[in-house]
């Protein structure tokens, strides 16, 4: 006959040992370094805007300036640059025939959420955060007609730093969550788009003044 105490006894040790082995929450960064600070450059290839209706506009290149402050920088979250300019290479395409053009109003801004040491693309650190303050239009014309709306809000985005000493750091926004908000449709074009939007683009960041990719580090 096996006591039940015994049994209570352990029961009690196993969980004590699970608990023990699941790691605790990790705080995100309060404070950040980023090396070098200062203007830098975004390229991209493709980049894609897909409606939630699964329409795609794809251009085939983007290119993008913008600054970042001089480190440490303080919060959690925290504003670690900000995109200056933007641009997407016209005409973009998209369904029906379409040709599409965009035109942003910056500045945007690049928020670190949390950082993961030896994570990432070249293993060498991966910040998370998001694109914020987005803001453009797209104005295009298809079989269906003209069609103009506005596109706003934010997007998840991660930043991989550079193999040691590259200028291959890259801020990417595919697999991302949130949703950008359509809205201001205007033409008989605009009939299939829907009201919300994700946006996938791989963009390569370096300072202008070095040569080399920023280093992030939180």
């Amino acid at each position: 006959m096996i006591k039940r105490s015994g049994v209570l006894t352990a029961i009690g040790a196993a969980v004590a040992s699970v608990a023990l082995a699941v790691p605790s929450a990790i705080a995100a960064p309060s404070s950040w370094t980023i090396t070098p600070t200062g203007n830098f450059t975004g390229s991209a290839g493709v980049t894609v805007l897909t409606d939630n209706n699964g329409n795609k506009i794809q251009c085939a290149s983007s290119a993008a300036s913008g600054n970042a402050p001089t480190s440490p920088v303080s919060g959690s979250p925290a504003q670690l640059a900000s995109i200056s300019a933007i641009s997407f290479n016209s005409p973009c395409t998209g369904p029906f025939s379409s040709t599409w053009t965009v035109s942003t109003t910056p500045p945007w801004q690049i928020w670190g959420l949390d950082y993961a040491a030896g994570a990432g693309t070249n293993s060498t650190g991966q910040t998370t955060g998001e694109i914020r303050a987005i803001k453009a239009k797209v104005t295009g014309s298809s079989l269906l007609g003209p069609c103009t709306f506005d596109v706003t809000g934010k997007v998840a985005a991660k930043y991989n730093n550079p193999s040691s000493g590259g200028s291959n750091g890259t801020l990417n926004t595919a697999g991302g969550g949130l949703t950008l908000t359509i809205a201001n449709k205007v033409g008989g074009g605009c009939g299939i788009v829907g009201n919300t939007a994700s946006f996938q683009g791989l963009y390569t960041i370096v300072n202008t003044a070095t040569g080399k990719s920023p280093v992030i580090s939180g």
